[in-house]
C-alpha cells in the first residue's frame, strides 16, 4: 500500500512539474514580416533577373533588416503569382517608421507589379542565429495549420519546439518558424498560422517522413493540424543583421 501511495505521489509531482514547465514556456515576440505577391511585368526578365536587379539597388537604414524573394515551385493552382517578396523588420513600430521614412517607390525600380501585401509575426522555433545568413537560393516549405479545439499558440509552439529538438538530434537542423497573422490579409480565413521550414535540409526532412520518421514521439493530444506542404525557392536580396 505504501508503495502505491509513493508511486501516486511521484506521478503527481512529475505531472505537476511538466505542467509548470509548459506554462512557463514563453513564446518569443519574434520578428515582423511584410509579404506581397507579385507578377513579373516584363517578359524579358526571369526570377533570377529580378533578384539580381533587386540586389543592385541602394539600401540604407530605412530598409528592412532582411529581404527575400520567393519563387513558387509546388503550390496550389490557385496561386498564380510569379514571386513573393518578404520584408523582415524587428517590430511593428520599426516597420511603420522605416516604411514612412523610405516611401514606397522601391517596387517601381523593378519590373514587377504587386498586390496590397499583408503582415505576419514570425515566431522562431529554433535559433535562426545559429544558422547564420542564407547565402544562396534555398528550399522552403510552408503549411497552413489550425489549432485543435483545446490548444493555443503556446501549446502548438511547445510541440514544435519538441519536434525541432528531435529533428536536430536526428541530424536535421532546418529553420522552423510559426507565422501568425498580424495586419491585412483575408478577412475570412480557415487557418490559424503558417509553419515555415527553410534550408537545404527540408528536402531531406521530406525523405525522413517518407521513410517513417516522426518527430513527435509520444501519444500526447495533438495541438494542431496542418495541410500538405507547399515548396518554394527563397533567395536573399538583403541581410543587414
Amino acid at each position: 500500500m505504501k508503495k502505491i501511495i509513493l508511486l501516486l505521489s511521484f506521478l503527481t509531482l512529475s505531472l505537476g512539474s511538466l505542467l509548470t514547465q509548459a506554462q512557463d514556456l514563453q513564446v518569443p515576440a519574434g520578428t515582423v514580416i511584410r509579404t506581397a505577391n507579385c507578377v513579373i511585368s516584363d517578359d524579358r526578365f526571369s526570377f533570377d533577373d529580378v533578384v539580381e536587379r533587386a540586389r543592385a539597388l541602394e539600401f540604407d537604414e530605412n530598409d528592412p533588416d532582411s529581404i527575400f524573394f520567393r519563387r513558387p515551385i509546388y503550390l496550389s493552382a490557385d496561386y498564380t503569382w510569379d514571386l513573393q517578396i518578404a520584408l523582415y523588420y524587428p517590430s511593428y513600430t520599426e516597420m511603420v517608421t522605416r516604411r514612412v521614412a523610405a516611401g514606397n517607390d522601391a517596387y517601381g525600380r523593378l519590373p514587377i507589379s504587386c498586390d496590397a501585401g499583408r503582415v505576419v509575426r514570425s515566431i522562431p522555433i529554433n535559433d535562426p542565429a545559429a544558422a547564420g545568413d542564407i547565402e544562396n537560393q534555398t528550399a522552403m516549405l510552408t503549411r497552413f495549420c489550425s489549432y485543435t479545439e483545446s490548444s493555443s499558440l503556446r501549446s502548438a509552439y511547445s510541440r514544435f519546439r519538441t519536434a525541432s529538438e528531435n529533428f536536430s538530434n536526428a541530424g536535421n537542423d532546418a529553420l522552423m518558424a510559426m507565422w501568425v497573422p498580424g495586419l491585412g490579409g483575408p478577412v475570412e480565413r480557415n487557418w490559424d498560422f503558417v509553419l515555415s521550414e527553410v534550408g537545404p535540409e527540408v528536402t531531406e526532412r521530406l525523405d525522413m517522413f517518407a521513410n517513417g520518421y516522426r518527430p513527435f514521439r509520444n501519444n500526447a493530444e495533438p495541438a494542431f493540424s496542418c495541410n500538405r506542404p507547399s515548396m518554394w525557392v527563397t533567395a536573399p536580396v538583403l541581410q543587414q543583421n
